[in-house]
């Protein structure tokens, strides 16, 4: 059977898989945007006929990831709210208006935008909005500093990707958004979790905001028995989606204490702790010689959703893929 050439470029778009609009009227695409996002179309279609929009959102553990592919160019104005918008341009240009500035966005030049914004999509323009709670930004930035934070988070709007720090955010961007679309089911959740706190600590530690400074402060050392309660809460917790916040919760410290003193005393961040608990426990499953066990059970298991950054990691750590282990260790009747 042919394939239909406008369901074939659909599915060739970022988040393919969470399509909620796809239409070539523009009346409807405005009445979706209006409803689904509580804006209001400044500047609507011309007279002129429209082209294809198409618009797919991804609710995340505690966000909510958009794509909007507008056949048209419009304005949206959207109200206040408790969120913050990062915007990531995926072809063509807009402008953003908040807080008294204006940014000339295009796939160099992202945006931080508060709720209350003005945005221009101009023809062909597309991009990913990543919408995320103020209170959850909050909350990590808490998390990391160890400090209660006093007075709003404020986000200077124009952030760079052309930068190193711009980059290494958006390469963190783009393996949550490859995740959202491609990685269903609890194991997908479980990296989606750990992705969407990456992408939380990236926006903090890239943005400039008005609580840099307390990132730049002085950073306070901890006793080497919070690195090992560190360690055993992660060794009994290792097959859960773990957030920096779970770990230094049990140490009393803020984050940065808690990376500096496993740098000292280890050589290697909590994170690298929480893989390596999780692929030692892989390998006891796959050495256990279980007849029906697989390399997914093991993988999802041992808190792994992505079965092929699993297969490699547990490769890097080995020197054998884990499929290989898990034959050795059966017996006749189970090979």
């Amino acid at each position: 059977m042919a394939t239909d050439h406008a369901d074939t470029e659909t599915a060739s778009l970022p988040l393919s898989n969470h399509l909620s609009l796809n239409t070539s009227k523009a009346d409807e695409a405005v009445a979706f945007v209006e409803s689904r996002l509580s804006v209001t179309a400044l500047r609507g279609p011309s007279s002129t006929a429209a082209g294809h929009t198409r618009i797919s959102h991804c609710h995340l553990p505690g966000s909510d990831l958009w794509y909007c592919a507008y056949g048209f160019p419009v304005t949206l104005g959207f109200p206040e709210g408790a969120y913050l918008r990062l915007q990531i341009p995926w072809t063509g240009r807009g402008l953003t208006s908040t807080n008294g500035s204006d940014v000339a966005l295009a796939p160099t030049m992202a945006c931080v935008s508060s709720a209350d914004a003005k945005i221009d999509f101009h023809q062909g323009f597309q991009q990913f909005a990543w919408r995320v709670p103020i209170a959850g930004l909050t909350r990590k930035l808490a998390s990391l500093t160890g400090e209660a934070i006093s007075g709003p988070l404020r986000f200077e709007a124009a952030l760079d990707l052309r930068a190193p720090k711009g980059r290494a955010l958006k390469e963190i961007f783009s393996s949550l958004a490859s995740a959202a679309n491609n990685l269903p089911g609890p194991g997908g959740r479980l990296v989606l979790t750990e992705l969407e706190q990456a992408l939380t600590t990236a926006l903090l530690v890239t943005g400039v905001h008005s609580h840099r400074h307390i990132l730049e402060g002085p950073v306070q050392g901890i006793a080497p028995w919070q690195v090992r309660r560190a360690e055993d809460f992660i060794q009994a917790h290792a097959e859960e989606p773990l957030t920096i916040e779970d770990i230094v919760a049990v140490t009393g410290a803020s984050a940065r204490s808690v990376f500096r003193a496993f740098a000292q005393c280890r050589g290697y961040s909590p994170m690298e702790f929480v893989k390596r608990t999780r692929l030692q426990k892989a390998r006891r499953l796959a050495e256990s010689g279980q007849p029906a066990l697989t390399v997914t059970d093991i993988a999802l298991s041992c808190g792994y959703g992505d079965l092929s950054r699993f297969s490699k990691d547990f490769l890097n750590a080995f020197g054998e893929p884990p499929s290989t282990v898990l034959r050795r260790h059966r017996g006749p009747a189970g090979r």
